[in-house]
């Protein structure tokens, strides 16, 4: 019941009724104006049809008739297999174009000024009930109840007298299984495409809210780890400002104390700034990319031109070799071209990338091991390649690596790396450059960073 419960509640639901309810109206009422429509028009051609054929018999018997509510003598002559009155039809009378309409479901009959049946054309007259109006289009049922069209023209004699009344009719059984059928098929049709697309809605749905649901994780997840690496520092703040404004003991010394204190204030302040100014740094990257432009390009377009990646390394290796000699680490550096290799970038930027991942390889190696940087020109491309000799990265880790806040090793350590920022603002720099990065690594054998950047 709980389960039933939450899936009434959930968006996803609400989103397919939603969805699917907008599209039966929409069929609904598209079909009721089609059925509309379709009758209109098939009324409106009967209607012409039938008139024809009366203004072609008006034509016809306007010469021929003498007397009111009596037939001419040559009525036989002049309409091949004319029925009258209580008189037996000829059967062996040739075919006409008159007789085949006849048999496709038209009826031609004359009548008396009251409405009585005197003859009819094909077949025994009297086979529709007596009407008293003659004004209108009436849609009659015969003997046999099929459905019929009579439209009735008032006949004149020679003379301009009155006559009778010519009555043609057009059977619209076959426009009434044609309406019926479309009836059954929005009857049955909409609800079946309503549950069609009720599911396709739910599918389409689950997948268009997956990015949602997902973004909404990490959105939460991001809220509880800035909150934790953020509550470490300012917690050691508000202790060591306790401690600084607590009155001192007259056998302590003021000044170390003090000195100390805001030596350690200062520690944990530039923590918080750094992490202060990563998170604003990936959300320049974050706002550069829903414009489809690089954050260089948006933020500080003057400090991309040509920079020379020969250069940033060898400083890196300088800068880092305290670091790896610290470490018992050997770091070296390798070129396969004798030229400067140089592409339009942030030197600043760049140089930050490639530090985060020489100093991740130091720090994650094992003592006499051996960090290599490689760098290697393409036609179209250059790619870096930083390779370690560590503890390797599971396949499970693997594809988490670049989200922010996420570390392999989850104690969250100082001693094991930073706060989890390092390689999502790797990444976040490499693709503001055009490139690309990608991880290939085995546990207790080390890893491989290897970042492609074009050269236009």
């Amino acid at each position: 019941m709980v389960d039933i419960l939450k899936m009434t509640n959930s968006p996803r639901l609400r989103l397919a009724i939603l969805y699917s309810s907008v599209i039966g109206c929409i069929l609904l009422a598209l079909g009721y104006a089609t059925h509309r429509v379709l009758a209109r028009m098939s009324s409106q051609m009967i209607d012409r049809e039938i008139d024809l054929l009366s203004m072609s018999m008006n034509a016809r018997l306007e010469q021929r008739l003498q007397v009111p509510n009596r037939l001419p003598t040559e009525i036989d002559r002049l309409i091949v297999g004319f029925c009258q009155i209580q008189t037996p039809c000829k059967t062996n009378v040739q075919d006409s174009m008159l007789l085949q309409l006849i048999r496709e479901d038209y009826h031609l009959q004359l009548l008396d000024l009251n409405g009585n049946a005197l003859g009819a054309i094909g077949e025994p007259p009297g086979r529709f009930p007596k009407l008293s109006d003659f004004s209108s289009l009436h849609t009659v049922k015969d003997s046999q109840g099929n459905p019929y069209h009579l439209h009735h023209t008032l006949l004149k004699t020679t003379q301009g007298q009155n006559w009778g009344y010519l009555q043609v009719g057009r059977s619209v059984q076959q426009l009434d299984r044609y309406m019926m059928n479309l009836h059954w098929l929005i009857i049955v049709g909409i609800p079946v495409t309503m549950l069609v697309i009720g599911g396709a809605s739910w599918y389409l749905a689950g997948v268009a809210m997956r990015p949602i649901y997902a973004s909404y994780a990490q959105m939460q997840r991001f809220t509880a780890d800035v909150s934790h690496e953020l509550r470490t520092p300012i917690a050691a703040l508000k202790a060591m400002l306790e401690v600084a404004t607590h009155p001192f003991n007259p056998s302590d010394h003021p000044e170390t104390n003090t000195q100390s204190t805001f030596l350690a204030l200062q520690r944990q302040t530039d923590r918080m700034s750094e992490l202060v100014q990563d998170l604003l740094l990936l959300s320049q990257f974050d706002l550069a990319q829903q414009h489809k432009t690089t954050a260089s390009d948006q933020s500080h377009p003057s400090l991309y031109r040509s920079i020379c990646l020969n250069e940033i390394l060898q400083d890196l290796e300088e800068e880092l070799a305290p670091l790896a000699l610290k470490a018992q680490v050997n770091l070296t550096c390798h070129t396969d071209s004798s030229q400067p290799l140089y592409l339009a970038g942030n030197p600043s930027q760049l140089y930050r990338a490639f530090s985060n991942l020489i100093t991740n390889a130091i720090q994650h190696s094992d003592p006499m091991g051996v960090v290599q940087i490689h760098l290697t020109s393409r036609p179209k491309s250059i790619t870096i390649a930083v390779q370690d000799q560590g503890i390797g990265i599971a396949d499970t880790d693997i594809p988490h690596l670049f989200d922010r806040f996420y570390r392999v090793r989850q104690d969250r350590s100082r001693q094991t790396g930073g706060v989890g920022l390092g390689l999502a603002i790797v990444k976040a720099i490499v693709q503001a450059h055009g490139g690309d990065i990608e991880v290939k690594s085995e546990v207790g054998i080390g890893s491989t960073f290897q970042v492609r950047l074009p050269l236009n």
